[in-house]
């Protein structure tokens, strides 16, 4: 996995494997990426193509950080496999909070 957080002011991208084995992985890249974000925080979805209740477990808690440091989640183009994880777990109202619109 070794994937690098990205520099700050730079959108989140969330890997291909959002699952109970990379979630160990992935939290504290994410809570750097965190820690140097903007304000309004923004988080790629497009590329999610396995995604487990762990996995959405996190991205809450990372939803859940942003908005304790009053900020928020700006999910861009989550993937079919995150809105049907979404969907699976009752999480539609969640996600179209937080998912970003895109200009037309």
């Amino acid at each position: 996995m070794n994937e690098t957080p990205p520099p700050p002011s730079q959108p989140l991208r969330l890997p291909a494997e959002l699952t109970i084995y990379t979630v160990g992985e992935l939290h504290p890249q994410w809570l750097s990426w965190l820690a140097r974000n903007d304000p309004a925080a923004a988080v790629a979805g497009d590329a999610v193509d396995q995604v487990d209740a762990a996995g959405l477990q996190l991205l809450l808690a990372l939803q859940r950080a942003l908005a304790d440091r009053g900020r928020s989640l700006a999910l861009h183009d989550p993937s079919s496999a995150l809105r049907e994880a979404c969907q699976a777990l009752g999480l539609q109202a969640w996600l179209a909070e937080h998912s970003a619109q895109e200009a037309a």
